[in-house]
């Protein structure tokens, strides 16, 4: 199946292309299949004429790398790929609490899917502003920095011997009203479910 792509494999046509650029477009597919292996809540799809978008905060570079499954349909709709820039300019919108960053927010909140680039989340260091944010909001929060689950982000990308891999915070995409389907499950590296609050067990 897709989900175990050896990361240094590429076909002869981009064989010029750096790791990096590889790995980009290897992480991108894998965004592009998870979607038919997750249900969204119902409100999150009212209209299915409206397209699916995958939004992006990081380099264009890394939202390049979604140009072979751009505009290709998926459960019925087409795919949008939508750039929401550099984390460090979010984070200081998001500092200040202003108009810019509540625009910013209604527009991650419409997103499906929202992928984080390592490169863009500060040396990876966990975004928890963002994930804190669209908490509850049905969205699919997918990230490749480690800690990544722990803070509540929903999928991770993780390389292991020149593959890359995925693991999954089965509490977090609960949270998110989201239902990932066993045959992805099976195949994650790695099953991370929180542990539950103080106030929880009380």
């Amino acid at each position: 199946m897709f989900l175990m792509l050896p990361l240094f494999t590429a076909p002869p046509a981009v064989r010029a292309e750096s790791a990096s650029e590889r790995e980009h477009k290897i992480k991108a597919a894998f965004v592009y299949n998870f979607i038919k292996f997750i249900d969204w809540p119902q409100e999150k799809t009212p209209d299915k004429n409206k397209p699916i978008t995958i939004g992006v905060v990081g380099s264009d570079t890394f939202v390049k790398a979604f140009d072979p499954v751009k505009n290709k349909q998926v459960k019925g709709r087409r795919l949008a790929i939508k750039r929401f820039g550099d984390w460090d300019k979010l984070k200081e919108s998001q500092k200040k609490n202003d108009s810019a960053w509540k625009e910013k927010l209604e527009a991650l909140k419409k997103c499906r899917v929202l992928f984080i680039c390592s490169c863009e989340s500060g040396k990876n260091k966990v975004p928890v502003e963002i994930i804190k944010a669209l908490k509850g909001s049905g969205v699919l929060l997918v990230g490749e920095v480690p800690g990544f689950l722990e803070k509540g982000g929903v999928i991770n990308f993780v390389t292991e011997n020149k593959k890359v891999r995925f693991e999954v915070n089965s509490t977090s995409a609960k949270r998110n009203k989201l239902k990932i389907r066993s045959q992805l499950l099976k195949l994650a590296k790695r099953i991370y479910k929180e542990e539950p609050s103080e106030d929880a067990k009380n």
